[in-house]
């Protein structure tokens, strides 16, 4: 109890900035709502001490003391390790470390690059400090306390009085059904949430349910669900034609973390992208676009394959699953289309490579492609570089082609190669530096490719991988932080769709669908992407993280908590829970889940 405690304290002073405007009494409080949840844990963890325990008190042994003090050290440095992890990954996703943390693992190299040198040794010394600490404390205070009880009828009593205490705590006391996360909850403001809950205990139940092959978002009938799926997806025939050709090169360019806020037209930071703010006047922006996830491998699959982010991990990590979808590669490719993809970073991260080998990418270019002198970000090379080496290989392409960018620079630890405007130390800044140099970027690669042949017959499409906590500092559980940018560019654009703004809800995964429209190819496949060009389509937007399933519709935004199963209207009308609208988030959910685990 005193370690959870203890680690809470620390995530308190990392995150202090998150914690500003909150008072002391919410911090203690949330401190207080911790408390059954850290107890339930503790005496879970403290079942195997139990165990040696009881053995030593019916036979008493030096050998079990020591094999309980081991078991009890290696707890410590468990806890320890996941307990700084969760540190640090709080404030990458706003989330707590989970079964999807831990894939991450795979790639060291990769987890390494989120993590700027003198955190990274900041992280490692209060690893060292904390269990040096707790290995100490326990040694000197519970090491020495182990007793053999002579009296058989003391032994017993005692023993069964301390596994009826354990088994109690553990299920969170007598009530009818063990506790859970809800216990924890006890506030509107997310952070205090999280810090109340126990970060093990999540971790654990988050490992349990990756391991079921059960929906864990069933709300209704999957009969009712499916059909209110069926229902929004309902329309009638009909298309706003964009382009002037059905046939040209398709050029995506995937800007990492590039959140609506950082354009200032979308009401966004003023001076970030002042590049981009003036090439959006040439071309459609949308202003309502909506990532489904927030990580850069369910983005792609999101904009290649036109299907939405699970809330608990990511299709892309499960082949089989993955290659049961259609993408905007295969079917360009079968169409006699060229393709190539471009990346600074590895590209075997999260099975990125598998997917794009699946998909029919003919070039595929990561770290491994580039100069040594051009690997100068911890993630490998610089945005500057990547878009070169797509530039340098575009004239080899056969036409049409399909080429896609993604971008590196604007995640953490947002290093760049140039000066810019930004150069304060808060965290908020140093992104709003890292996206004006990729800005920067974006302005010196389209320079160079308005000299190329290929240009003319060119669609360009700019568009965010996911959202973002910055430069803003939003809660990643609200609308806000999953609204992207969003851009297509071109002179393959009519004049009447030049300086136009998109302003109906739609969600990054439509994408898929209305660009296979406007290129007169089937698009029956994509079942879960819709053609926003469709003057009949119902605007709505889904994301959902680890927390919560968000739900955008014209009229409000309704996000949803898994946990205590509360659902919030954050704008627009006020409505009844068990309202159509609420229930179409819910609905959307629980269908697109269980088509991911009939995959």
């Amino acid at each position: 109890m005193l370690v959870f405690t203890a680690f809470r304290v620390v995530f308190v002073i990392y995150h202090a900035n998150s914690f500003t405007e909150l008072g002391l009494n919410e911090i203690i409080t949330a401190f207080y709502y911790a408390l059954r949840l850290d107890l339930s844990t503790a005496c879970l963890i403290s079942l195997p001490t139990f165990l040696f325990i009881t053995l030593y008190s019916i036979k008493p042994a030096s050998i079990l003391l020591r094999i309980n003090g081991g078991i009890t050290q290696l707890l410590l440095v468990i806890v320890s390790l996941l307990s700084v992890g969760n540190i640090k990954i709080y404030k990458e996703w706003g989330a707590q470390i989970n079964a999807r943390s831990l894939n991450y693992l795979l790639y060291p190299d990769e987890v390494l690059a989120f993590i700027s040198t003198g955190e990274l040794i900041l992280l490692v010394l209060l690893f060292i400090i904390c269990l040096y600490t707790l290995l100490k404390l326990f040694d000197r205070i519970v090491g020495p306390l182990h007793k053999s009880y002579s009296n058989f009828l003391t032994k017993i009593t005692t023993l069964l009085f301390t596994l009826s205490l354990l088994i109690i705590g553990a299920r969170g006391g007598l009530q009818q059904a063990p506790i859970n996360e809800s216990s924890s909850y006890h506030s509107n403001i997310t952070i205090l949430n999280h810090l109340a809950t126990n970060n093990i205990w999540h971790l654990a139940k988050s490992v349990a349910e990756a391991s079921d092959d059960s929906n864990q978002y069933e709300f209704m009938p999957l009969e009712e669900a499916n059909a209110r799926k069926e229902e929004l997806f309902k329309t009638t025939e009909g298309n706003k034609n964009i382009l002037t050709t059905t046939k040209p090169n398709i050029v995506f360019i995937v800007l990492e973390s590039w959140t609506a806020d950082l354009i200032e037209v979308l009401d966004g930071e003023k001076g970030v992208t002042p590049f981009f703010n003036e090439l959006r006047k040439e071309g459609i922006l949308f202003s309502k676009m909506y990532s489904s996830g927030s990580r850069t491998e369910q983005g792609l699959v999101s904009i290649l394959s036109g299907f939405p982010s699970q809330p608990d991990n990511s299709i892309i990590t499960t082949p089989d699953k993955v290659e049961q979808l259609p993408s905007i590669s295969k079917t360009l490719a079968n169409k006699g289309y060229s393709t190539s993809f471009y990346y600074g970073g590895e590209i075997d991260f999260a099975n990125m490579k598998s997917y794009l080998l699946f998909n029919n990418f003919e070039t595929i270019i990561d770290k491994h492609d580039y100069q040594k002198d051009q690997l100068n970000s911890k993630w490998g090379a610089h945005d500057e570089y990547v878009f070169d080496k797509q530039l340098d290989n575009s004239n080899s392409n056969s036409h049409p082609f399909l080429s896609v960018l993604l971008t590196l620079s604007t995640h953490e630890p947002f290093e760049v190669t140039i000066n810019t405007p930004f150069n304060g130390s808060a965290i908020n800044e140093q992104f709003k530096k890292a996206a004006y140099y990729t800005d920067k970027c974006l302005e010196n690669y389209f320079t160079t490719a308005k000299q190329k042949e290929w240009y003319n017959n060119t669609l360009f499409i700019l568009v965010a991988d996911h959202g973002h906590h910055l430069p803003k500092g939003r809660d990643m559980n609200l609308p806000e932080s999953h609204k992207i940018t969003m851009l297509l560019y071109g002179d393959v654009l009519k004049d009447s769709s030049r300086n136009t703004m998109f302003e109906k809800v739609c969600n990054q995964h439509d994408i898929a669908a209305t660009l296979l429209t406007q290129l007169n190819l089937p698009t029956e496949e994509y079942n879960w992407s819709r053609n926003v060009f469709n003057p009949h389509y119902k605007p709505f937007a889904y994301y959902a993280n680890e927390n919560t399933l968000g739900w955008i519709s014209s009229m409000q935004s309704l996000v949803h908590n898994y946990t205590n199963e509360e659902t919030t209207v954050y704008n627009g009308i006020e409505v009844d829970l068990n309202d159509s609208i609420s229930k179409d988030g819910k609905a959307y959910l629980q269908s697109m889940y269980q088509q991911y685990l009939d995959y």
